[in-house]
């Protein structure tokens, strides 16, 4: 990937939820370039675990970028403290979110994604942010339609129509409801560029969100879901945020205001689970998961939460939507980086397994 144009890209960043996965990455790629970056953190958020990740992302260069870069603390609830967060930044990086399918967490998505986002949007226009980069997910988009012919789904694309009874979450209905505030923001003269991600692989050691898919798939299990969906590396998706920056400097049309769906290839579940065992050095999943046994799985989890006080592992939302195929259509974005490779999904998973699981 060439180097980006000397634009808007360099200018002062602040970057929320800077200690998770794709934020930490972001610091990352921020600083190995010496671009000044801000990020955002809240109280008693792990610092350390960043420090550390940096460490080993820069090597030689860590002392001085770490030096350079400036920690500011503010809750995403608080406006007052977003936008003195905010001070002096020409762009915010919106990585932070929360994802969840537990049942009962909709209160806490709707502060977090909805409010959050709302709160980022009003604080951004208040200090005079000029762009904002809107991390959101396919989760957010309209859900695909069944060919007539074949019965298949087809690929999702950024136009599909949105409805909140068409199977959608309640972490995809509240990642929609963010985007909106996104989009009013725009209408009030915020520059954004929003993509919608797919699974997001990257390091096994990071304990949270997809960092599940290597914790349990390096158990050995025996059964796998028969559906698939699109994966996309964490390295690749901050390439693309990186790029689409640039097309933005650069003038073209058709960034600026737009959603991208990033998705390196739609996998099998069975196919992740084999590749990750098989770099765990375990034997991979040779079973099939059947609708009634994630019905019964399901049941017996919600059970088991009501009877412990304990989250469920695996609830209703996660068990249909492990038995469809879901394909994603990244037309759209090849329309501005027609360049662009992808890492494959296995390259990706042994890159990500090279120090083991956290």
């Amino acid at each position: 990937m060439s180097e980006l144009n000397q634009g808007l890209g360099p200018s002062q960043e602040l970057v929320t939820g800077a200690t998770g996965l794709v934020g930490t990455e972001r610091l990352a790629f921020r600083l190995k370039r010496g671009w000044p970056t801000v990020a955002l953190h809240r109280k008693g958020s792990n610092v350390g675990r960043v420090e550390r990740v940096l460490r080993e992302r820069l090597g030689a260069e860590f002392d001085f970028a770490w030096d350079s870069l400036e920690w500011r603390q503010a809750d995403l609830l608080d406006v007052g403290g977003l936008e003195e967060a905010m001070k002096g930044c020409a762009r915010v990086f919106h990585a932070a979110g929360r994802v969840s399918f537990q049942q009962g967490d909709e209160e806490a998505l709707n502060a977090v994604n909805v409010v959050g986002t709302s709160n980022v949007v009003n604080a951004a226009l208040a200090s005079g942010v000029r762009r904002l980069f809107h991390i959101s997910s396919v989760a957010a988009l309209g859900r695909s339609t069944k060919d007539l012919d074949t019965g298949h789904l087809l690929p999702v694309v950024e136009t599909a129509d949105w409805s909140d009874g068409a199977g959608a979450t309640p972490y995809g209905v509240s990642k929609h409801a963010a985007e909106m505030e996104v989009w009013r923001g725009v209408a009030e003269g915020l520059e954004a560029i929003v993509v919608n991600p797919t699974v997001i692989l990257g390091d096994a050691r990071y304990g949270e969100s997809s960092g599940m898919v290597y914790r349990r798939a390096a158990k050995g299990r025996r059964y796998y879901p028969v559906g698939g969906g699109g994966f996309v590396g964490v390295a690749d998706l901050l390439e693309v945020c990186a790029a689409l920056d640039a097309a933005a400097d650069s003038g073209r049309e058709g960034v600026i205001g737009e959603r991208f769906i990033v998705s390196a290839e739609d996998v099998s579940h069975r196919d992740v689970m084999t590749w990750v065992a098989n770099e765990a050095g375990v034997s991979g999943p040779t079973l099939p998961l059947k609708g009634w046994m994630l019905t019964l799985a399901w049941r017996s989890a919600a059970f088991w939460s009501w009877f412990s006080g304990t989250a469920p592992v695996l609830t209703r939302d996660l068990a249909n939507n492990t038995l469809d195929t879901y394909r994603y259509d990244t037309a759209k974005l090849f329309g501005v980086l027609p360049g662009y490779e992808f890492t494959s999904i296995r390259d990706v998973i042994r890159q990500g397994m090279a120090r083991g699981v956290g």
